[in-house]
């Protein structure tokens, strides 16, 4: 039996997917889900959203290593906090917010051309520039994670 996924409870509050891709390709921090024998590993990440893939970069042992050989599917979420809408009593408050939630399948990239245009764009978004060049070292050392999503939804209240 395959995994039944609700639709979105609050529609007025749905981004629409080409918002929903510039939030996350612009988002600085993502949280990646992963889960192994019935156990849940929730960690932040550094990413690049990049031709309709989540692309991180790892060390090639590790917890989060072990999760997803074990269990490739993930849930990715990123979002922001906006501030606080006070209302006229603590319970009609509400928070201004932005978020977006991505299912998908992770896979391990070895193609050393993808690395190579990978990197360079996580050293422009986090470094602000994308100059030097990468040794085989680094790619030797580098473990390239590609997550292909398979839906998305992004949620708001501005």
């Amino acid at each position: 039996m395959g995994i039944m996924y609700l639709e979105m409870r609050r529609n007025d509050k749905k981004m629409g997917m080409d918002e929903t891709k510039s939030f996350l390709r612009d988002a600085r921090v993502g949280r990646l889900a992963m889960s192994k024998d019935d156990e849940p590993y929730v960690i932040p990440i550094n990413f690049v959203y990049f031709n309709g893939k989540i692309f991180f970069h790892c060390a090639r042992e590790g917890q989060k290593i072990s999760y997803l050989s074990t269990n490739s599917l993930v849930c990715f979420e990123v979002d922001e906090f906006l501030g606080v809408r006070k209302g006229c009593t603590p319970c009609t408050s509400t928070v201004k917010y932005r978020s977006v939630i991505a299912f998908g399948k992770a896979a391990f990239v070895d193609a050393v051309d993808v690395k190579k245009e990978v990197l360079t764009l996580l050293v422009k978004k986090y470094g602000g520039a994308s100059s030097g060049s990468f040794d085989e070292e680094t790619f030797e050392r580098t473990l390239l994670v590609a997550i292909t999503v398979e839906r998305m939804t992004g949620k708001q209240s501005l």
